[in-house]
């Protein structure tokens, strides 16, 4: 076992232990009167732990030590010690939290939710629909309509369902990473998967799910290719989103399943290219 730091601030060094525990780490907390003791148990973990402190002294209320703590598993003792400050946040905390980009999206899909009449009104949606042709898709003015199919949704549940998923892991890659990296996501994955559902079906097509799957591929290979991700999906989901992508190439799930799948392999590659560049940033520096 190997000491890593003394951190004054107890909370502080919990969250950038569960930090350190989600990279697979084997770090551990020794609290004491004036502050927290971290120690990494496995003496061949030390470098990279050194290099995440540094990087956690740099900027130690970025969002991603928070949102560790919420993903790593809980000690009931340390988390009676430590009072929860990273822990039940409350509604009005996590909307607090969240960015920019991810409460825009959700805003700017509400108003055309409630101008098309839950999607149901075809006069009122056609200006966010995608080009008739791809004749117009080259030559139009109309550039919007190669994002504001995203926009569209049918029904409160298909609305509900997108909105959810888009504010969690959206907000995960906003949270973590920044608001630039979200934006750039949502942009080409809403205009890849609205192209290729458009060369499968037309323009008779809505919703952010393309871009949903797309932020979740992102996760995935962020995730897998990047040494040190400011984030880890939960166990298991992906296998889920998996299983529903291929329902909805069966009659079980009638889905725009064209869309799910070029923005769920868009995000993949962008996850990787982003892991790769951001690798190569940081030994720049």
């Amino acid at each position: 076992m190997q000491h890593l730091t003394f951190i004054q601030h107890p909370r502080y060094a919990q969250a950038f232990a569960d930090y350190l525990k989600s990279l697979g780490l084997s770090a551990s907390v020794q609290l004491r009167a004036d502050g927290a003791n971290i120690f990494i148990e496995r003496d061949e973990e030390l470098p990279q732990a050194q290099e995440e402190l540094q990087r956690f002294l740099n900027e130690p209320n970025h969002e991603r030590y928070r949102q560790a703590s919420w993903l790593v598993p809980e000690d009931d003792a340390q988390a009676q010690k430590l009072s929860g400050m990273y822990r039940g946040l409350s509604f009005a905390r996590i909307l607090k939290l969240s960015g920019v980009v991810t409460k825009t999206i959700i805003v700017i899909c509400l108003v055309v939710y409630l101008l098309t009449s839950q999607g149901m009104d075809a006069v009122a949606r056609a200006p966010f629909m995608f080009f008739n042709s791809f004749g117009a898709a080259l030559n139009s003015g109309e550039l919007w309509r190669w994002l504001t199919p995203a926009f569209v949704h049918f029904g409160i549940f298909h609305f509900l369902f997108n909105m959810s998923a888009w504010w969690v892991f959206g907000g995960m890659v906003e949270r973590t990473q920044s608001s630039r990296r979200l934006f750039a996501l949502f942009f080409l994955c809403a205009v890849v998967s609205n192209l290729v559902q458009f060369m499968w079906t037309g323009n008779r097509f809505g919703g952010l799910s393309g871009v949903v799957y797309g932020v979740l591929g992102y996760l995935w290979f962020y995730e897998r290719f990047s040494p040190a991700p400011p984030f880890r999906l939960p166990k298991g989901l992906m296998v889920f989103m998996l299983i529903a992508l291929a329902l909805g190439f069966t009659n079980i799930m009638p889905l725009a399943n064209q869309a799910h799948l070029s923005g769920l392999l868009t995000g993949c590659f962008l996850g990787g290219l982003f892991a790769r560049l951001d690798r190569a940033g940081r030994r720049e520096r």
